[in-house]
């Protein structure tokens, strides 16, 4: 898999897209764990912070470290095998926000979290200011284009095609075969037909 890396608020200072709101949220919850997924997605395409703030971590001790440094405004709501769901407000905003700790696997670098993901315009992390992302990342999410990245949870990958196309993304049939065809074929995938995961 090909990565590129940007400075996050030079990439979007160009594009045209405001980051305050997204920056002032991890500035009080990133404390070095990867940001990664639909929060900054929506910030790239300008669209409300309406998604969970999903993080992901290195180890089991990493997760515990951040989750100290957590707000005392954030509560603990659901928690699974695997994740954590917090929800509440940070300084500076009364609009309450969904912060979630992907715990199920843990990953030794930013380029490896969004590589673990199923759809192309979910690969986007945030590792400190720096966007990691791929070219194809950035291409379908211009197009609002839905291509299948890799399939392990095939359940919540066609959870998320419902949920992305009625954000406006196109499902191809060829994007649509492929998800049938690598659910079918990948014996880790039809393993884990049962599991809904986190989405």
């Amino acid at each position: 898999m090909s990565t590129l890396r940007f400075n996050f608020p030079e990439f979007c200072e160009r594009s045209g897209s405001d980051t305050a709101d997204l920056m002032r949220i991890l500035g009080k919850v990133q404390n070095g764990a990867w940001c990664a997924g639909g929060a900054i997605r929506g910030t790239l395409i300008r669209q409300s912070l309406d998604s969970d703030f999903d993080f992901f971590f290195r180890d089991a001790d990493h997760l515990a470290e951040w989750e100290k440094n957590l707000p005392d405004t954030l509560k603990l709501v659901r928690e699974t095998e695997h994740h954590k769901h917090w929800r509440g407000t940070i300084e500076g905003s009364d609009l309450p926000i969904d912060i979630q700790a992907i715990r199920f696997r843990f990953y030794a670098s930013a380029e490896e979290v969004i590589d673990s993901f199923d759809y192309t315009i979910t690969q986007f992390a945030l590792d400190g200011e720096e966007l990691v992302t791929t070219p194809y990342a950035l291409w379908d999410l211009g197009r609002k284009k839905l291509a299948i990245h890799k399939v392990t949870y095939p359940v919540a990958t066609m959870r998320r095609m419902l949920k992305y196309t009625q954000q406006g993304f196109t499902a191809c049939a060829g994007c649509m075969a492929q998800l049938l065809r690598d659910t079918a074929t990948s014996p880790q995938a039809m393993a884990e037909l049962e599991i809904a995961y986190v989405d």
